[in-house]
């Protein structure tokens, strides 16, 4: 029973109530912040193995979504605003260094707000990166969820980009109650102000045993992955002796937009790397699609005649077919 605040509740409870479409309908209203990429107002995953360069990638779109541009040269920016960029993995010197980078291919940007979990201050103040903690067993939001809110509560970002999940995260990352009590506490955030996140994940041993492929492997209790409403793979592949490419694969999109279709992102996109900035030449694209292909159908071949061969071992001159 909830006791005396039941009443208070069932209020609350009736005013979400609707009789078939007979609700307020906001005719402007976008589900996009950046699409078909990053939806508004809910959570996304961006994993890869750690060093593969997502943090570059999450910067990258953070500027193209505070200056409202285009990003990649193919993605609308629906919804421009601030973005709140929380790092856990680097001190605040080595951050900027990246943002020296960034600012060479954008103009200053007032909107783009970050904290170092590394700066000294914090550290002086006892601050955990943890939302999340158990106590005698039971699970709770720390003091930093709170500094979190009242943060987001005055800055108004229309994203919080938390990097990386297993430094926020403070409880067990494979249990399915822990990671739907996190994924609870940044719901209500984001539907209490208006926010989205973007949770930059490390990928699993698999994935990294298996990095020259698209796998869909996933570190972690499954919830985190399937209460995100998009999740983009990044990825770190060499295509040749001289050239690498970073691709990002839409694995998963919750929203329709035509331009997941239009550029086939479930497949993938390979762009090309400079200084901090992800360029999309179609030409690179399709070139580095190609040599993939190459590698997949000699993988495939080599496979082929090596179970050829272990049957010509198994049976000498009379093979089976």
């Amino acid at each position: 029973m909830l006791g005396e605040d039941i009443e208070q509740l069932l209020e609350s409870f009736k005013k979400a109530e609707y009789r078939d479409i007979d609700a307020p309908f906001d005719e402007n209203y976008d589900p996009w912040i950046l699409e078909p990429l990053v939806p508004a107002e809910s959570i996304t995953i961006l994993d890869g193995l750690g060093g593969s360069g997502k943090s570059w990638f999450a910067l990258d779109l953070s500027y193209s979504i505070t200056l409202g541009q285009t990003f990649l040269g193919k993605f609308p920016v629906k919804r421009p605003g601030k973005v709140l960029y929380l790092t856990a993995e680097e001190t605040p010197q080595i951050f900027l260094s990246r943002l020296r980078m960034i600012r060479t291919h954008y103009p200053k940007s007032e909107n783009f707000i970050w904290i170092s979990m590394l700066h000294k201050e914090i550290g002086k103040a006892g601050i955990s990166s943890s939302l999340c903690r158990r106590i005698k067993g039971e699970q709770t939001t720390t003091p930093t969820a709170e500094l979190l809110e009242i943060r987001i509560s005055a800055i108004k970002p229309v994203l919080v980009i938390i990097d990386s999940l297993v430094n926020f995260f403070g409880l067990n990352e494979n249990d399915s109650d822990d990671a739907r009590f996190f994924y609870d506490v940044l719901k209500t955030l984001a539907m209490n102000y208006e926010t989205a996140f973007l949770l930059l994940h490390h990928q699993n041993k698999e994935g990294m045993r298996t990095q020259a492929d698209d796998v869909i492997s996933f570190r972690g209790s499954s919830v985190l992955r399937e209460q995100a409403r998009s999740r983009i793979i990044y990825k770190h592949k060499k295509l040749n002796e001289n050239t690498t490419g970073r691709k990002i694969i839409l694995e998963k999109s919750n929203y329709y937009s035509k331009l997941k279709d239009e550029y086939k992102l479930s497949e993938g996109m390979y762009l090309k790397f400079d200084g901090g900035k992800h360029i999309y030449d179609e030409a690179f694209h399709r070139w580095a699609m190609s040599k993939e292909a190459e590698k997949k159908d000699g993988k495939k071949g080599k496979k082929e005649e090596n179970k050829k061969q272990q049957k010509e071992e198994d049976y000498g001159d009379e093979i089976p077919f």
